[in-house]
């Protein structure tokens, strides 16, 4: 075999956490197609779903982890397999952590080896050190001829660590490299990924093969768009985005020549839409819980791209959006949702709130006396619309889905147990800038987010002619803030943004009601992480505190 191409199975497969009958099965299935390979190989932690989390030490997550992998060595196979999975070796089990992050590789019933995780990242959303223990092995495996250097995610991004495993791998004679993947999306994510591999392809001159997993789990998102490298630091194939794909790839290993490369970059937006879509339907189909979703209506930007979301997620039959007008409701905002429903083609319920709102407002005037209206009135709206949601979700078995974007959330700017209620929030890693991008992108061919709500100014209409702009700068100037202090901290050096027109007074402003919204921001409902830094997962800051600038 050797000087000879491989033949390789790219399994980019969706597994779910703890589900290891499905997962084994969907594996299996995998093997049984595709006899004719040399190797298939599948994603990190595949087996048994990523992040495992503290499921980990569970004893029954162990014993059928143990139970697959022996069930998918004795397959009768030609191909030798790749399996990413954990592991337990009797000299690490009286250590704390007592699990490596592995990839075992079978061959002929036999488990030929395992591969373990060398570098283990603790930012953003992983956690590995509380669970693996490092390995410093850099040896390849003998496979069909080849050395094969084998890789687990974290091992490929070594810029910032001392231990650089591709080097070590292709030091000791490696002639392909193989990188198993559970790497998250965010946006841009795969163009830093071909920059890294691409550039590590050219300077050993030795072809890579990176497959990613797929799937929506909690907040993260896997995209799979795996993809091989040739010699050149050409991409020789690429998988498909934000769904499974099992590929089937010959890698040249002997006379290799360069390709002319094909464009694989998808725009932003595209990609944005493509992993709410999979993330809300995993939520939905693997949790199996729900009926149908709902979430309230209101004539604005932000439910109406959810409510697009919802519909091309779920199928337009499973979408229940609710309109709740109040007295300080516009006709504008009525017409606006009703075209938008029309558009979608969902289930549609107008249900005023007026009398409910008249009736605790004659209660507290009764027990309170006559107050002035303020935020407190306003933010009662909020909450009883959130009932009635509630009562929809509980009524119907319906999943709530909540609306808030990330620059409403950045600053408090929505109300605790109103507009923030649901099991999932579908906006809430985009600032607002960047949902009215997107939504123009969704109108490039046909309007199905009516023009109307993308043009008129952003209101909450909780009291008589409100607008966002009344309590905050301008989305355009407030998003700007937001992502400086987002990606640098609070206590970043700012004054660069007056070059952009922005006021010390108004950075500073933003500043205080950013540190002032941690609270709300840690009782909110579970998002879905689009980018580098996200408000829920892999973020961790107190509530309380004192920061002086």
């Amino acid at each position: 075999m050797k000087n000879s191409n491989l033949k390789i199975v790219l399994g980019q497969i969706n597994p779910i956490v703890g589900d290891l009958g499905y997962n084994t099965k969907k594996i299996i299935n995998i093997i049984k197609n595709n006899q004719d390979a040399d190797i298939i190989v599948f994603p990190e932690m595949s087996l048994v779903g990523y992040p495992l989390m503290d499921h980990i030490h569970d004893p029954l997550i162990r014993r059928r982890n143990r139970e697959s992998i022996e069930k998918i060595k004795n397959l009768n196979s030609k191909a030798i397999i790749i399996l990413g999975t954990f592991t337990e070796p009797k000299k690490i089990r009286e250590k704390v952590h007592p699990f490596y992050n592995s990839a075992v590789i079978i061959e002929n019933k036999i488990i030929k080896a395992i591969v373990n995780k060398r570098i283990l990242p603790d930012y953003d959303v992983f956690d590995e050190r509380r669970y693996f223990t490092f390995d410093d092995n850099f040896d390849p495996i003998q496979i069909k001829g080849l050395k094969i250097g084998i890789l687990i995610c974290e091992d490929i991004w070594d810029e910032n660590y001392e231990i650089k495993v591709a080097k070590y791998l292709v030091g000791n004679g490696a002639n392909i490299l193989i990188v198993i993947n559970a790497s998250p999306y965010h946006i841009n994510k795969f163009r830093i990924r071909k920059e890294i591999i691409c550039r590590k392809a050219k300077e050993f001159s030795i072809p890579i093969i990176y497959i990613n997993m797929v799937g929506g789990i909690d907040e993260i998102v896997y995209d799979g768009q795996s993809f091989v490298v040739n010699k050149f630091g050409q991409i020789a194939y690429k998988a498909k985005a934000f769904e499974e794909d099992i590929s089937s790839v010959e890698i040249v290993i002997d006379n290799a020549k360069p390709i002319k490369e094909k464009n694989y970059e998808i725009d932003w937006r595209e990609e944005v839409v493509g992993a709410l879509k999979l993330n809300l339907y995993d939520y939905y189909h693997k949790s199996n819980v729900f009926d149908g979703v709902v979430l309230g209506l209101s004539g604005g930007i932000d439910s109406a791209f959810t409510t697009y979301i919802c519909a091309k997620a779920l199928g337009s039959d499973k979408v229940n959006a609710i309109m709740m007008p109040t007295r300080f409701t516009s006709q504008e905002s009525l017409d606006l949702a009703e075209k938008l429903v029309r558009n979608l083609n969902i289930n549609y319920r107008v249900h005023p709130i007026d009398g409910l709102f008249d009736i605790y407002e004659n209660d507290i005037e009764k027990n309170l006396g006559k107050l002035k209206f303020d935020i407190a009135d306003e933010n009662l709206q909020a909450r009883i619309r959130a009932t009635i949601l509630m009562y929809y979700s509980n009524k119907f078995n319906w999943l709530l889905v909540s609306t808030g974007n990330k620059s409403e959330i950045g600053v408090g700017y929505c109300t605790l147990y109103g507009d923030t209620n649901g099991g999932k929030n579908v906006p809430g890693d985009l600032l607002k800038v960047q949902i009215y991008s997107i939504c123009e992108w969704i109108n490039k061919e046909q309007e199905i987010i009516p023009k109307g709500i993308i043009e008129r100014p952003p209101t909450a209409e909780l009291r008589n002619n409100q607008k966002d702009e009344d309590s905050l700068p301008s989305y355009g100037t407030l998003d700007v803030i937001l992502e400086e202090i987002i990606k640098h901290g609070i206590g970043s050096e700012l004054d660069h943004l007056k070059d952009k027109g922005i006021d010390q007074k108004t950075i500073n402003h933003v500043r205080k009601l950013y540190l002032n919204s941690e609270y709300k921001r840690r009782q909110l409902v579970q998002t879905i992480k689009v980018s580098e830094s996200a408000f829920g997962i892999g973020r961790r800051y107190p509530v309380l505190k004192k920061i002086k600038f």
